[in-house]
């Protein structure tokens, strides 16, 4: 059996990206600088888009 997976695009499509980054500390920023989407549990920062939901 084959399983299909679904890659879905949530930074500033579902969810504002941007937000949630401005709720990472100055040593977290520095770590994942440019890999901000590396943060361990980072999508739980960031609100939904408007009507995304």
């Amino acid at each position: 059996m084959n399983k299909k997976i679904l890659y879905v695009d949530m930074d500033n499509v579902l969810v504002d990206f941007p937000a949630g980054i401005a709720q990472l500390d100055d040593k977290t920023l520095k770590k994942y600088h440019g890999n901000y989407d590396e943060v361990p549990g980072i999508f739980n920062l960031m609100p939904p888009i408007q009507q995304a939901i």
